[in-house]
Protein backbone atom coordinates (compact mmCIF):
# COMPACT_ATOMS: atom_id res chain seq x y z
CA UNK A 1 0.00 0.00 0.00
CA UNK A 2 1.35 3.40 -0.88
CA UNK A 3 1.70 6.11 1.68
CA UNK A 4 -1.15 8.07 0.09
CA UNK A 5 -3.42 5.04 0.20
CA UNK A 6 -2.44 4.39 3.82
CA UNK A 7 -3.25 7.95 4.83
CA UNK A 8 -6.60 7.75 3.01
CA UNK A 9 -7.43 4.49 4.77
CA UNK A 10 -6.47 6.02 8.12
CA UNK A 11 -8.72 9.03 7.46
CA UNK A 12 -11.57 6.66 6.55
CA UNK A 13 -11.08 4.61 9.71
CA UNK A 14 -11.04 7.74 11.87
CA UNK A 15 -14.19 9.03 10.17
CA UNK A 16 -16.00 5.74 10.83
CA UNK A 17 -14.97 5.87 14.50
CA UNK A 18 -16.11 9.50 14.78
CA UNK A 19 -19.55 8.59 13.42
CA UNK A 20 -19.75 5.54 15.68
CA UNK A 21 -18.97 7.61 18.79
CA UNK A 22 -21.83 9.94 17.89
CA UNK A 23 -24.30 7.06 17.69
CA UNK A 24 -23.25 4.71 20.49
CA UNK A 25 -23.06 5.34 24.21
CA UNK A 26 -20.03 3.78 25.85
CA UNK A 27 -17.09 2.05 24.25
CA UNK A 28 -18.35 -1.52 24.13
CA UNK A 29 -19.86 -1.06 20.68
CA UNK A 30 -16.84 0.71 19.19
CA UNK A 31 -13.94 -1.11 20.84
CA UNK A 32 -13.56 -3.46 17.87
CA UNK A 33 -13.01 -0.40 15.66
CA UNK A 34 -10.31 0.84 18.03
CA UNK A 35 -8.61 -2.56 18.09
CA UNK A 36 -8.63 -2.62 14.29
CA UNK A 37 -7.23 0.93 14.19
CA UNK A 38 -4.28 0.01 16.41
CA UNK A 39 -3.60 -3.09 14.30
CA UNK A 40 -3.64 -0.89 11.20
CA UNK A 41 -1.28 1.65 12.80
CA UNK A 42 1.11 -1.15 13.75
CA UNK A 43 0.91 -2.80 10.31
CA UNK A 44 3.22 -0.34 8.56
CA UNK A 45 0.60 0.35 5.88
CA UNK A 46 0.71 4.00 6.86
CA UNK A 47 3.92 5.83 7.70
CA UNK A 48 4.28 6.75 11.35
CA UNK A 49 4.86 10.43 10.62
CA UNK A 50 1.61 10.63 8.66
CA UNK A 51 -0.23 8.56 11.27
CA UNK A 52 0.98 10.68 14.18
CA UNK A 53 0.06 13.87 12.32
CA UNK A 54 -3.46 12.52 11.76
CA UNK A 55 -3.80 11.55 15.42
CA UNK A 56 -2.41 14.89 16.61
CA UNK A 57 -4.96 16.52 14.31
CA UNK A 58 -7.69 14.98 16.46
CA UNK A 59 -6.69 17.17 19.39
CA UNK A 60 -7.87 20.44 17.88
CA UNK A 61 -11.48 19.72 16.85
CA UNK A 62 -12.48 18.45 20.29
CA UNK A 63 -14.94 17.41 21.42
CA UNK A 64 -14.20 14.60 19.03
CA UNK A 65 -13.34 11.04 19.86
CA UNK A 66 -10.81 11.06 22.71
CA UNK A 67 -11.28 7.29 22.79
CA UNK A 68 -9.12 7.04 19.66
CA UNK A 69 -6.19 8.76 21.34
CA UNK A 70 -6.69 6.97 24.65
CA UNK A 71 -6.90 3.52 23.14
CA UNK A 72 -4.20 3.89 20.50
CA UNK A 73 -1.68 5.73 22.66
CA UNK A 74 -2.04 3.26 25.51
CA UNK A 75 -0.67 0.67 23.13
CA UNK A 76 1.68 2.77 21.01
CA UNK A 77 2.79 5.53 23.43
CA UNK A 78 4.16 7.72 20.67
CA UNK A 79 6.10 10.61 22.25
CA UNK A 80 5.13 13.10 19.55
CA UNK A 81 1.44 12.62 20.39
CA UNK A 82 2.22 12.98 24.11
CA UNK A 83 4.11 16.21 23.37
CA UNK A 84 1.14 17.57 21.40
CA UNK A 85 -1.26 16.68 24.23
CA UNK A 86 1.03 18.37 26.77
CA UNK A 87 1.25 21.47 24.59
CA UNK A 88 -2.54 21.56 24.35
CA UNK A 89 -2.91 21.26 28.13
CA UNK A 90 -0.45 24.13 28.57
CA UNK A 91 -1.80 26.52 26.00
CA UNK A 92 -5.41 26.00 24.94
CA UNK A 93 -7.89 28.59 26.16
CA UNK A 94 -10.78 26.12 26.53
CA UNK A 95 -10.58 24.41 29.92
CA UNK A 96 -12.77 21.54 28.66
CA UNK A 97 -10.33 20.53 25.95
CA UNK A 98 -7.38 21.05 28.31
CA UNK A 99 -9.05 18.66 30.77
CA UNK A 100 -9.73 16.15 28.00
CA UNK A 101 -6.10 16.28 26.86
CA UNK A 102 -4.92 15.88 30.45
CA UNK A 103 -7.18 12.86 30.81
CA UNK A 104 -5.78 11.29 27.64
CA UNK A 105 -2.23 11.90 28.91
CA UNK A 106 -2.94 9.45 31.74
CA UNK A 107 -2.59 6.57 29.27
CA UNK A 108 1.16 7.17 29.25
CA UNK A 109 1.36 6.35 32.97
CA UNK A 110 1.99 2.77 34.09
CA UNK A 111 -1.20 2.73 36.14
CA UNK A 112 -4.23 3.80 34.12
CA UNK A 113 -7.43 3.22 36.08
CA UNK A 114 -9.53 4.76 33.29
CA UNK A 115 -8.52 1.91 31.02
CA UNK A 116 -10.97 -0.40 32.71
CA UNK A 117 -13.71 0.88 30.41
CA UNK A 118 -12.00 -1.07 27.61
CA UNK A 119 -12.09 -4.88 27.63
CA UNK A 120 -8.64 -4.86 26.03
CA UNK A 121 -7.02 -2.98 28.92
CA UNK A 122 -8.88 -4.38 31.93
CA UNK A 123 -6.40 -5.72 34.44
CA UNK A 124 -3.33 -4.62 32.47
Amino acid sequence: MTSTAGVAELRDRLAVIAVATEHFVGVDQIEHLLVDLVAFLKSGRVERVAASEALIGLIEPWPGAPEVLEFAMRELRWPEVRDALEAHVGSDSDFRTRDMAASVLQVYEDDWPGGEIYRTYRGS
